[in-house]
């Protein structure tokens, strides 16, 4: 993350970079990656995880798409009104 101002690139894709951190870690790491990509709007980002914390930092210029597959997921309309408005969820 830290050579990312470096290079310009129109999207960057994070994957899987909170496997195996304690959460603690994984919260500083998840606000760290917020903070660059909102601050550096020539980027669009992607975050690629089979799992967040919850209650981490979320910016108010992001945008939250949440991709559910599986046979065990719930009614869409069930995560919809759980989310605040905040998160777009697809299955």
């Amino acid at each position: 993350m830290s050579l990312q101002g470096l290079t310009d690139a129109p999207f960057r894709i994070v994957d899987e970079i909170n496997q195996g951190m304690d959460p603690k870690n994984e919260q500083m790491a998840h606000r760290y990656l917020v903070h660059t990509a909102c601050q550096n709007s020539k980027s669009q980002y992607f975050l690629v995880t089979p799992k967040l914390l919850t209650g981490l930092y979320y910016h108010p210029d992001m945008v939250v798409h949440c991709i559910f597959t599986g046979p065990y997921i719930t009614d869409n309309e069930e995560k919809r009104d759980n989310s605040m408005g905040m998160l777009d969820f697809a299955v």
